[in-house]
């Protein structure tokens, strides 16, 4: 049975690859900044990584954590410290922005709305009626006829 077994390790590695030679990729990068890195060709811009020495040569090392695919709501928060707002939006769909002084949360704390508003967002429904209330009743209406699912 034992020559059955995924080595899922393995695999891991195969598709968060989080290092390699320098020598490997070195026509392939850019710098960023002093001894940061990222692909050219990549199609995520932030992905960076480091250049870093070991006894056999130099690697590059990522700096930063694979996303991950599954999402726990269907509402999205972004904050926007230059607007001064925070736009919320339901299965990629916006449906308002409040403005920060609206919110009655310090502006130290608006950066960390974005991490815990989806969850309330998706288990009150008290909160998700006060959210629709900001909207023109218009507006309000066609969301709702678009997304009942909302209020259930």
């Amino acid at each position: 049975m034992s020559k059955f077994q995924i080595d899922y390790s393995g695999l891991v590695n195969k598709m968060y690859k989080k290092a390699y030679r320098l020598s490997d990729v070195q026509d392939q990068l850019e710098t960023v900044a002093f001894d940061i890195v990222r692909f050219k060709e990549s199609d995520k811009g932030a992905d960076l990584w480091q250049v870093q020495s070991a006894e056999d040569g130099d690697y590059i090392v990522a700096i930063y954590q694979p996303e991950e695919e599954t999402k726990t709501s269907s509402w999205d928060v972004v904050y926007s410290k230059t607007a001064g707002a925070v736009q919320i939006s339901y299965k990629g769909d916006p449906i308002v922005r409040i403005a920060s002084s609206k919110l009655g949360i310090p502006t130290s704390e608006l950066s960390k709305v974005q991490e815990y508003l989806p969850a309330r967002l998706a288990s009150n429904q008290k909160l998700v009626r006060a959210l629709l209330n900001e909207l023109p009743e218009s507006t309000k209406k066609e969301v709702l006829s678009k997304y009942p699912e909302m209020l259930a």
